[in-house]
């Protein structure tokens, strides 16, 4: 499981209730998958991104801004079609679970707009990191 820990900024409220906005939390999942990319080295071909075709999520309890968030990404599904991985958000002040939120990604080549295959090596690294 990789985990990293993010900032909250008063700014990612939602209408100044002191709590952050869900879909900064949809952001901060992003982020972690950015630096989990990173973490396993992982280089996609110039062009090619990786996109959510899928989010499910559920909140459990509202993050005030000041906490920061603790961010854990668990891989549960990769092939060369796309890869399913869930998040866990909580509180990095009390551990107090935020929220839940699974993302199917995809790799998009951006210049013709289709889906482009995962090669086997980044499936493995994904597979690996289960």
């Amino acid at each position: 499981m990789f985990q990293v820990q993010l900032p909250t900024r008063h700014t990612d409220t939602f209408a100044a209730t002191g709590f952050v906005h869900s879909g900064v939390l949809l952001a901060l999942t992003e982020l972690t998958y950015a630096a989990h990319e990173k973490h396993l080295d992982i280089a996609k071909p110039s062009g090619v991104v990786a996109v959510q075709v899928e989010t499910r999520a559920r909140y459990f309890a509202p993050l005030p801004w000041a906490e920061g968030a603790e961010i854990s990404l668990c891989t549960v599904e990769s092939s060369e079609q796309g890869f399913v991985q869930e998040f866990e958000i909580r509180s990095a002040a009390t551990g107090r679970l935020v929220s839940a939120i699974t993302h199917n990604w995809v790799w998009l080549d951006t210049d013709t707009g289709q889906r482009a295959p995962i090669p086997p090596h980044v499936v493995r690294k994904l597979r690996e990191d289960q």
